[in-house]
Protein backbone atom coordinates (compact mmCIF):
# COMPACT_ATOMS: atom_id res chain seq x y z
CA UNK A 1 0.00 0.00 0.00
CA UNK A 2 1.70 2.85 -0.88
CA UNK A 3 1.46 6.68 0.29
CA UNK A 4 2.64 8.48 2.93
CA UNK A 5 1.61 9.94 5.85
CA UNK A 6 -0.71 13.02 5.81
CA UNK A 7 -1.33 13.41 9.73
CA UNK A 8 -4.08 12.33 11.28
CA UNK A 9 -8.19 13.24 9.97
CA UNK A 10 -9.53 15.77 11.34
CA UNK A 11 -12.70 13.74 12.67
CA UNK A 12 -12.24 12.55 16.27
CA UNK A 13 -13.33 8.56 17.24
CA UNK A 14 -16.19 7.94 20.05
CA UNK A 15 -14.32 7.82 23.32
CA UNK A 16 -15.89 4.25 23.70
CA UNK A 17 -14.65 3.41 20.33
CA UNK A 18 -11.54 4.60 21.52
CA UNK A 19 -11.64 2.73 24.88
CA UNK A 20 -11.58 -0.50 22.27
CA UNK A 21 -8.82 0.59 20.60
CA UNK A 22 -6.49 0.38 23.69
CA UNK A 23 -7.78 -2.76 24.87
CA UNK A 24 -6.93 -4.16 21.47
CA UNK A 25 -3.61 -2.77 21.11
CA UNK A 26 -2.95 -4.36 24.53
CA UNK A 27 -4.05 -7.94 23.60
CA UNK A 28 -1.47 -10.62 23.25
CA UNK A 29 -2.01 -10.59 19.60
CA UNK A 30 -3.80 -8.77 17.02
CA UNK A 31 -5.09 -9.21 13.77
CA UNK A 32 -6.00 -5.79 12.07
CA UNK A 33 -8.72 -6.49 9.36
CA UNK A 34 -9.96 -4.63 6.87
CA UNK A 35 -12.10 -3.83 3.69
CA UNK A 36 -10.43 -1.83 1.17
CA UNK A 37 -13.24 -0.02 -1.01
CA UNK A 38 -15.06 2.56 1.74
CA UNK A 39 -12.86 1.61 4.22
CA UNK A 40 -9.61 2.41 3.24
CA UNK A 41 -9.66 4.14 0.23
CA UNK A 42 -12.82 6.08 -0.94
CA UNK A 43 -15.97 4.89 -2.97
CA UNK A 44 -15.21 5.80 -6.62
CA UNK A 45 -16.91 5.46 -9.64
CA UNK A 46 -14.13 2.88 -11.43
CA UNK A 47 -12.88 0.55 -9.28
CA UNK A 48 -9.27 0.66 -11.21
CA UNK A 49 -9.26 4.03 -9.92
CA UNK A 50 -9.33 3.42 -6.16
CA UNK A 51 -6.31 4.33 -3.86
CA UNK A 52 -6.12 3.71 -0.12
CA UNK A 53 -6.04 7.28 1.68
CA UNK A 54 -2.33 8.44 1.79
CA UNK A 55 -2.32 8.25 6.31
CA UNK A 56 -4.24 5.30 5.85
CA UNK A 57 -2.16 3.73 4.10
CA UNK A 58 0.92 4.37 5.95
CA UNK A 59 -0.82 3.53 9.19
CA UNK A 60 -1.38 0.08 7.85
CA UNK A 61 2.02 -0.05 6.62
CA UNK A 62 3.83 0.69 10.73
CA UNK A 63 0.82 -1.71 11.77
CA UNK A 64 1.44 -4.81 9.77
CA UNK A 65 5.68 -3.96 10.60
CA UNK A 66 4.56 -3.94 14.43
CA UNK A 67 5.45 -6.99 16.40
CA UNK A 68 2.46 -9.39 17.25
CA UNK A 69 0.38 -7.80 14.79
CA UNK A 70 -0.95 -9.35 11.56
CA UNK A 71 -2.42 -7.10 8.85
CA UNK A 72 -5.26 -8.15 6.15
CA UNK A 73 -7.09 -6.91 3.77
CA UNK A 74 -10.73 -8.59 2.93
CA UNK A 75 -12.47 -7.63 0.17
CA UNK A 76 -14.95 -8.41 -2.37
CA UNK A 77 -12.57 -7.82 -5.56
CA UNK A 78 -11.27 -10.15 -6.98
CA UNK A 79 -6.77 -11.30 -5.79
CA UNK A 80 -5.55 -9.32 -9.49
CA UNK A 81 -7.65 -6.35 -8.71
CA UNK A 82 -7.47 -6.00 -4.96
CA UNK A 83 -3.43 -6.31 -5.43
CA UNK A 84 -3.40 -3.28 -7.88
CA UNK A 85 -5.65 -1.01 -6.27
CA UNK A 86 -4.12 -1.72 -3.16
CA UNK A 87 -0.48 -1.96 -3.41
CA UNK A 88 -0.42 -4.17 -0.08
CA UNK A 89 2.47 -3.69 2.42
CA UNK A 90 5.19 -6.58 2.79
CA UNK A 91 3.66 -9.39 5.15
CA UNK A 92 -0.45 -8.39 4.63
CA UNK A 93 -2.25 -11.06 4.15
CA UNK A 94 -5.08 -10.54 1.48
CA UNK A 95 -8.54 -11.97 1.22
CA UNK A 96 -10.23 -11.53 -2.19
CA UNK A 97 -13.81 -12.50 -3.77
CA UNK A 98 -15.14 -12.69 0.03
CA UNK A 99 -13.21 -15.42 0.89
CA UNK A 100 -12.83 -17.57 -2.14
CA UNK A 101 -9.42 -16.26 -2.88
CA UNK A 102 -6.41 -15.81 -0.58
CA UNK A 103 -3.54 -17.06 1.28
CA UNK A 104 -4.68 -20.93 1.48
CA UNK A 105 -7.81 -20.60 -0.41
CA UNK A 106 -8.35 -23.89 -2.86
CA UNK A 107 -9.26 -22.17 -6.33
CA UNK A 108 -9.63 -25.44 -8.31
CA UNK A 109 -13.13 -26.10 -9.82
CA UNK A 110 -14.74 -29.33 -9.70
CA UNK A 111 -16.20 -29.82 -13.70
CA UNK A 112 -19.44 -29.60 -12.55
CA UNK A 113 -18.73 -25.65 -10.96
CA UNK A 114 -16.99 -24.83 -14.25
CA UNK A 115 -19.56 -25.57 -16.35
CA UNK A 116 -22.12 -24.03 -13.90
CA UNK A 117 -19.58 -20.78 -14.04
CA UNK A 118 -19.86 -20.57 -18.09
CA UNK A 119 -23.71 -20.34 -17.63
CA UNK A 120 -23.52 -17.41 -14.70
CA UNK A 121 -21.02 -15.75 -17.00
CA UNK A 122 -23.58 -15.72 -20.25
CA UNK A 123 -26.59 -15.14 -18.12
CA UNK A 124 -24.86 -11.74 -16.15
CA UNK A 125 -23.50 -11.01 -19.78
CA UNK A 126 -26.63 -11.13 -21.37
CA UNK A 127 -28.01 -9.10 -18.66
CA UNK A 128 -25.45 -6.44 -18.90
CA UNK A 129 -26.24 -6.43 -22.67
CA UNK A 130 -29.60 -5.76 -22.15
CA UNK A 131 -29.41 -2.51 -19.52
CA UNK A 132 -26.82 0.00 -20.64
CA UNK A 133 -24.39 1.72 -17.81
CA UNK A 134 -24.10 -2.00 -16.74
CA UNK A 135 -20.91 -4.30 -16.34
CA UNK A 136 -19.78 -7.20 -15.92
CA UNK A 137 -16.60 -8.41 -13.78
CA UNK A 138 -15.16 -12.06 -13.90
CA UNK A 139 -14.16 -13.93 -11.16
CA UNK A 140 -12.19 -17.38 -10.93
CA UNK A 141 -14.92 -18.63 -8.96
CA UNK A 142 -17.59 -16.27 -10.00
CA UNK A 143 -18.95 -13.68 -11.81
CA UNK A 144 -20.01 -9.96 -10.63
CA UNK A 145 -23.17 -7.46 -11.97
CA UNK A 146 -21.78 -3.74 -11.20
CA UNK A 147 -24.64 -1.29 -11.84
CA UNK A 148 -22.72 2.18 -9.98
CA UNK A 149 -22.36 3.87 -13.27
CA UNK A 150 -25.71 3.02 -14.54
CA UNK A 151 -28.83 5.21 -14.92
CA UNK A 152 -30.85 4.21 -11.73
CA UNK A 153 -34.11 2.09 -13.84
CA UNK A 154 -31.19 -0.18 -15.90
CA UNK A 155 -29.29 -0.17 -12.20
CA UNK A 156 -32.37 -1.58 -10.81
CA UNK A 157 -34.12 -3.56 -13.51
CA UNK A 158 -30.46 -5.38 -14.27
CA UNK A 159 -30.08 -6.64 -10.67
CA UNK A 160 -33.45 -7.65 -10.35
CA UNK A 161 -33.11 -9.65 -13.59
CA UNK A 162 -30.06 -11.07 -11.82
CA UNK A 163 -31.18 -11.73 -8.28
CA UNK A 164 -34.69 -13.39 -9.41
CA UNK A 165 -32.63 -15.39 -12.17
CA UNK A 166 -29.43 -16.93 -12.33
CA UNK A 167 -28.91 -15.94 -7.89
CA UNK A 168 -31.57 -18.79 -7.85
CA UNK A 169 -30.31 -21.13 -9.58
CA UNK A 170 -29.25 -24.59 -7.62
CA UNK A 171 -25.58 -24.30 -6.63
CA UNK A 172 -24.96 -20.47 -6.80
CA UNK A 173 -24.29 -18.65 -4.06
CA UNK A 174 -25.34 -14.96 -4.42
CA UNK A 175 -23.97 -11.74 -2.46
CA UNK A 176 -25.80 -8.54 -3.07
CA UNK A 177 -23.63 -5.42 -2.10
CA UNK A 178 -23.57 -1.53 -2.61
CA UNK A 179 -24.07 -1.47 -6.36
CA UNK A 180 -23.29 -5.05 -6.91
CA UNK A 181 -25.04 -8.44 -7.20
CA UNK A 182 -22.05 -11.62 -7.16
CA UNK A 183 -22.67 -14.77 -7.94
CA UNK A 184 -20.05 -17.28 -6.99
CA UNK A 185 -20.24 -21.24 -7.49
CA UNK A 186 -18.43 -21.69 -4.17
CA UNK A 187 -19.40 -20.83 -0.39
CA UNK A 188 -17.75 -17.75 0.98
CA UNK A 189 -18.26 -15.40 2.68
CA UNK A 190 -16.65 -12.85 4.64
CA UNK A 191 -16.85 -13.97 8.26
CA UNK A 192 -16.00 -17.65 7.28
CA UNK A 193 -12.64 -15.91 5.64
CA UNK A 194 -11.84 -13.73 9.42
CA UNK A 195 -12.83 -17.38 11.43
CA UNK A 196 -10.16 -19.04 9.00
CA UNK A 197 -7.53 -16.51 9.03
CA UNK A 198 -7.72 -15.89 13.21
CA UNK A 199 -7.46 -19.51 13.70
CA UNK A 200 -4.69 -19.78 10.80
CA UNK A 201 -2.58 -17.27 13.47
CA UNK A 202 -3.89 -18.81 16.51
CA UNK A 203 -2.09 -22.29 15.02
CA UNK A 204 1.05 -20.08 14.01
CA UNK A 205 1.42 -18.29 17.04
CA UNK A 206 0.04 -20.19 19.90
CA UNK A 207 -2.02 -17.47 21.03
CA UNK A 208 -5.82 -16.26 19.16
CA UNK A 209 -5.50 -13.05 18.33
CA UNK A 210 -8.05 -10.47 18.90
CA UNK A 211 -9.61 -9.10 15.97
CA UNK A 212 -10.45 -5.76 14.68
CA UNK A 213 -12.65 -6.03 11.67
CA UNK A 214 -14.13 -2.77 10.07
CA UNK A 215 -16.61 -2.67 6.83
CA UNK A 216 -18.96 -0.37 4.70
CA UNK A 217 -21.30 -3.37 2.63
CA UNK A 218 -23.80 -5.26 3.77
CA UNK A 219 -21.46 -8.11 2.59
CA UNK A 220 -19.55 -7.39 5.78
CA UNK A 221 -22.16 -7.64 8.15
CA UNK A 222 -20.96 -11.96 8.06
CA UNK A 223 -17.66 -10.24 8.74
CA UNK A 224 -19.01 -8.54 12.07
CA UNK A 225 -21.48 -11.78 12.87
CA UNK A 226 -18.13 -14.05 12.49
CA UNK A 227 -16.69 -11.26 15.62
CA UNK A 228 -16.49 -12.81 19.27
CA UNK A 229 -16.65 -9.35 21.42
CA UNK A 230 -16.18 -11.60 24.26
CA UNK A 231 -12.63 -12.80 23.10
CA UNK A 232 -11.92 -8.90 22.68
CA UNK A 233 -12.95 -8.49 19.14
CA UNK A 234 -14.17 -5.29 17.96
CA UNK A 235 -16.11 -4.77 14.92
CA UNK A 236 -16.35 -0.89 12.99
CA UNK A 237 -19.30 -0.16 10.75
CA UNK A 238 -18.29 2.88 8.02
CA UNK A 239 -21.01 4.56 7.30
CA UNK A 240 -25.19 4.45 7.13
CA UNK A 241 -26.73 1.30 7.56
CA UNK A 242 -28.06 -1.74 9.76
CA UNK A 243 -24.93 -3.63 11.65
CA UNK A 244 -24.32 -6.11 13.57
CA UNK A 245 -20.74 -4.16 14.39
CA UNK A 246 -20.62 -2.88 17.82
CA UNK A 247 -19.12 0.24 16.23
CA UNK A 248 -19.25 2.84 13.62
CA UNK A 249 -17.44 5.80 12.10
CA UNK A 250 -18.80 8.15 9.55
CA UNK A 251 -16.34 7.76 6.37
CA UNK A 252 -13.04 6.37 5.11
CA UNK A 253 -11.25 9.89 6.92
CA UNK A 254 -12.79 8.28 10.27
CA UNK A 255 -10.84 5.20 9.44
CA UNK A 256 -7.42 7.45 9.03
CA UNK A 257 -8.04 8.59 13.04
CA UNK A 258 -8.73 4.71 13.75
CA UNK A 259 -6.04 3.45 12.82
CA UNK A 260 -3.51 6.26 13.67
CA UNK A 261 -4.96 5.67 17.23
CA UNK A 262 -4.76 1.64 17.22
CA UNK A 263 -1.02 2.48 15.99
CA UNK A 264 -0.25 5.27 18.54
CA UNK A 265 -1.17 2.63 21.21
CA UNK A 266 0.14 -0.65 19.80
CA UNK A 267 3.44 1.61 20.16
CA UNK A 268 2.90 2.85 23.52
CA UNK A 269 1.83 -0.49 25.66
CA UNK A 270 4.16 -2.52 23.77
CA UNK A 271 7.23 -0.73 24.36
Amino acid sequence: MSGAAAGSAATGLPEDLAEALLRLAAAPSLLVALDFDGVVAPIVDRAGAARALPASAAAVEALARADRVAVALVSGRSMASLRQVSGPPVGALLVASHGAEGDGVPTDLTPAQSSLLERLVAEVSAVVEAHPGTEVEHKPAGVVLHTRRAPRDAAAASARAVLEGAARWDGVKALEGKEVVELSVVDADKGRALVALRDRLADETGTRPAVLFAGDDVTDENGFRALEPGAGDVGVKVGDGTTAAAFRVGAPEDVTALLERLLRDVLTTRR
